[in-house]
Formats: structure tokens, C-alpha cells, sequence
């Protein structure tokens, strides 16, 4: 969903701009589409999407829906009150799905997905990871483990990246990390770089990001859709592609004709016709849509 590019000052009576009409992009074809999304004071402000979801907050209500653009199904999670280590209007860098069948029945193909919220408190500086399925009365904790530092909070995160009914999180220093839910909701490592114990760098000079890579499989069928994308205070900037079957990275080359947005969306340049001829490049900070403007 492009956040920035609405028409709400072309509603018309019977169209109200409460509506609120945004624009859907298929990042792997270009296709666009134009939703309708409920209105702000049904549904509240937008948080994120995941998985092709969206998530609102209703303050009226105190409550986070789960929203599909597709379908306008809706699913009610808990509200955000009294939610220990949510001091200080902390600010949300990722939201995800986990989609296991051992919460369903024996026999039952229907699968309740669990959402996953990463937040970093704004007074604290550490990270919060909670998680809730539809019907809940309160967010679980997601236990961080060996993340935890001296004073009882985590390192910050920058963001995450949903994937095919799992939630993946890298730390600045590189890894992966995946969202488990049994027996206790808690973080895995799935990928580690070379040489991570003897990494020095701190949370202050090096942001990292999972982005979705878009590629199909190639010749040896190794293509886990992701790629790591490593931010430097220098402007230096490394892109890698993760391979979670042993926990491996490979440099993606320089020359590779890939655009990448960050946070989270992946565009292949061949795709958009106003990005064809641009050298693959990392944009940090910067909109998409300011890129995509009328190609799609």
C-alpha cells in the first residue's frame, strides 16, 4: 500500500474522503489496484501491513484490527493498554505473521494467525517484541533471550520482514532471527554472519533491514526471498542475500539491476518503467512513491 498516494481531494459526496482511498502496488508485476479502506472513525489510524494485511488502532475503542484489503474481513486484537515496557508512546518498526497449525484442532484446516509487533520505546531505547491472535484479551511477550542487556531491556531493531506465515528480525549486528511460538513465544537464530563475535560495532553507527528480494529460485533451487541490507553512519552500504537452509549469506553484487526502498519494499527496476536504466541503488529515507509516480 503506497501511504502517501491518495486521492481523497477528489471524493465526491457519495465517495467521502473518510474512506480513504489508497493505492495497492504488486511489486512483482506492477499491477496496481485502488481500495477503499474503512473509514478513521470506525477503524482508527493505519500501523502497518504484513502479509498483504493491515493494522489499525482505534483509540475510541482501544483496540487493533486486523484488516483484509481484499476481502474488508476484519479481525479484533488487543488494545495497547497497560502493556508493560510501553511507556512513553514507543514506536512501532515492524509488524508480521506466524502462521502455525499447532494452534489449530486436529483435523481443523482453519489456522488463526498470530501478529507480531516490534516496538522501540522512545524513553528507553529498547525494544519490545509482543504477540496476539485474534480473540486474545492481552499481547504476549516475546522472549529475546540472549538479547536481553544488563538493564532488563533489548537493543533496538529496526524493522522486520513477514514471509510466508513466518516473522524474521535482524539485529545490528547482522543476524536473523525468527519468531517461535512454542512452547513460549521467543526469538531463534537462523542466520549469523562470519565473524560476528568478534563484531565491535554499536546500534548507533549500523541499521539493518530484511527486505523481500523477489527473485525466483535459481539454478540450484536456493532462493529463500530475502535479502539483508546493512546501513552504515558512513553512507557505506552492504546488500546480502540470506540463505536460512544453513544460516549462510552472499554478497549481492553492485552492478545487480535491483532498487531497493527501505524500510521493507523491494522493487525490481525492470518492472517500472520510470526506474528502467537506473542503476541498482539503495534509497534510505526516501518515498517510493516520489520513484514510482505515473509508470504504474
Amino acid at each position: 500500500m503506497l501511504q502517501e498516494d491518495e486521492d481523497d481531494d477528489d471524493a465526491t459526496p457519495a465517495e467521502p474522503a473518510a474512506l480513504r482511498r489508497r493505492r495497492f502496488v504488486n511489486l512483482r508485476t506492477g499491477a496496481t489496484l485502488w481500495i477503499h479502506l474503512p473509514s478513521f472513525e470506525e477503524y482508527g489510524f493505519f500501523l502497518a501491513s504484513a502479509e498483504g494485511l493491515l493494522l489499525f488502532y482505534c483509540l475510541r475503542t482501544e483496540t487493533v484490527r486486523l484488516f483484509n484489503p481484499l476481502t474488508t474481513a476484519t479481525a479484533i486484537l488487543p488494545g495497547f493498554s497497560g502493556e508493560p515496557g510501553l511507556e512513553g508512546e514507543p514506536d512501532l518498526t515492524a509488524a508480521g505473521i506466524v502462521v502455525d497449525r499447532r494452534n489449530a484442532p486436529a483435523g481443523d484446516p482453519i489456522v488463526v494467525p498470530n501478529v507480531v509487533l516490534v516496538l522501540v520505546s522512545s524513553r528507553r531505547r529498547s525494544t519490545v517484541i509482543l504477540c496476539a491472535k485474534p480473540g486474545d484479551d492481552h499481547w504476549g511477550t516475546v522472549s529475546a533471550g540472549v538479547l536481553e542487556v544488563d538493564d532488563g531491556g533489548v537493543l533496538p531493531f529496526d524493522g522486520g520482514l513477514s514471509q510466508q506465515g513466518c516473522f524474521y528480525i535482524p539485529t545490528y549486528h547482522g543476524d536473523v532471527l525468527r519468531v517461535e511460538l512454542y512452547p513460549q513465544p521467543h526469538l531463534v537464530y537462523v542466520a549469523r554472519p562470519p565473524g560476528r563475535a568478534r563484531c565491535t560495532c554499536g546500534a548507533h553507527n549500523v541499521s539493518s533491514y530484511l527486505v523481500p528480494s523477489l527473485d525466483d529460485a535459481n539454478r540450484t533451487g536456493e532462493n529463500d526471498g530475502m535479502l539483508l541490507v546493512r546501513v552504515f553512519a558512513d553512507d557505506e552500504i552492504y546488500v546480502l542475500r540470506v540463505h536460512l537452509g544453513n544460516g549462510s549469506y552472499t554478497q549481492v553484487p553492485q552492478d545487480d539491476n535491483r532498487t531497493i526502498f527501505l524500510p521493507g519494499l523491494t522493487l525490481l527496476t525492470d518492472r517500472f518503467p520510470s526506474l528502467v536504466g537506473e542503476e541498482g541503488y539503495v534509497h534510505v529515507n526516501e518515498r517510493i512513491e516520489d520513484y514510482i509516480g505515473n509508470a504504474v
